[in-house]
């Protein structure tokens, strides 16, 4: 694992998220810590990319469901981009895949929105020392949920063309869309739907879904 020296303050925070109201309240938890400088914020994964490549940035809280973007895609972009960042995934949801997903993806954190400001700004001072922030309810999702018959241990096994076509099978999309939105051929598509069936022993697409739905790959408000 990488090692992460601490930081010299005042850190310097960019904030992604979809929504302008969540924006502003973090960066104004942030705003009276003078040992945080939020430096910038975006609505998207292109915003971000942009900002990083263009400016020093040291920490970047990325919401992990930006509209139609995958947070963890996004984050593998920007460390891409800048190796060095050190991100804090956010959601208004502790289980589920993303926090493991994240941090096996070189995240260095992961919080839901529900924490106070003070606990934000801690745990954005705790990355700068080098070390991981890890929320207690994703904590408690990460020691319980996660086990090796838990459905987010056997969505590990799948690729991750795999794991784009099943979260918009779970959405119920049909073969010809997911075709064109991932840009490759229905018969790829229907390679993919039948590999992930071998890989986890299920007879259909239902249990497929049902499955994705356990893991929290898509919820169920989601669904067509």
């Amino acid at each position: 694992m990488q090692e992460y020296a601490p930081l010299s303050p005042p850190y310097r925070v960019y904030v992604v998220d979809d929504h302008k109201l969540v924006t502003e309240l973090l960066i104004h938890r942030l705003s009276g810590d003078p040992a945080i400088h939020v430096v910038g914020s975006g609505n998207c994964g292109a915003a971000a990319r942009h900002f990083v490549a263009e400016q020093r940035v040291d920490i970047v809280l990325l919401d992990m469901e930006i509209g139609e973007e995958d947070g963890i895609g996004v984050a593998r972009e920007l460390l891409a981009i800048d190796p060095r960042l050190r991100i804090i995934g956010l959601s208004a949801f502790a289980a589920g895949h993303y926090p493991l997903t994240l941090l096996e993806a070189g995240g260095r954190g992961y919080l839901s929105k529900r924490i106070t400001t003070r606990e934000l700004a801690d745990n954005v001072r705790r990355v700068a020392r080098g070390d991981l922030a890890i929320g207690a309810d994703v904590a408690y999702h990460l020691a319980t949920d996660v086990r090796d018959s838990g459905p987010v241990n056997k969505l590990r096994q799948l690729t991750g063309k795999e794991n784009s076509v099943l979260c918009l099978l779970a959405r119920g999309w049909a073969v010809e869309e997911i075709a064109e939105d991932l840009n490759m051929s229905p018969k790829t598509v229907q390679t993919h739907r039948n590999n992930m069936r071998r890989k986890l022993k299920l007879r259909s697409d239902v249990e497929l879904c049902l499955l994705a739905l356990k893991a929290g790959f898509v919820r169920v408000h989601e669904a067509k």
